[in-house]
This record gives structure tokens, sequence and C-alpha cells, in this order.
């Protein structure tokens, strides 16, 4: 098989890439965490990035490409 595959990192959304302290809202997404930006930016040069949560879909992947995270 040809070419190279990137591993694969898998993070969670809250209180990793946002700054959630606890206090849940199924209707908002706390903002991006200090660096966690950076940190993916970094990160998806040699890995293939795969962002978890429990959260709704919809609402997570808004927030991801608000924050420019759909790297």
């Amino acid at each position: 098989m040809a070419g190279k595959f990137k591993k694969t990192i898998l993070l969670d959304l809250d209180g990793v890439l946002n700054t959630y302290d606890g206090k849940y809202d199924k209707n908002y997404i706390p903002p991006i965490k200090e660096g966690a930006y950076e940190l993916l930016k970094e990160l998806s040069n040699g890995y293939k990035i795969v962002i978890f949560t429990t959260r709704n879909s919809l609402l997570a992947s808004k927030w991801i490409i608000e924050n420019g995270m759909n790297m």
C-alpha cells in the first residue's frame, strides 16, 4: 500500500480544549482554553487529530469551526 498513514491522537473537548469548569449547559460550550489552538496546530503536522465529545454534534462542530480547529 502506497503512502504513509498518520497516527491518531484523540482529545476530549471539555476541560482539554475548552475552559470547562464542570457546570454543564447543553446549549453552550465554554471558550477555548489558552494554548489549545497552538497545540492542535502543532500536532496536526504529524498526527491525525480526532476530537471526542458527548455533546450535541452540531453544537460541537460549530464550536470547532468558530475556533479555527477544523484543520
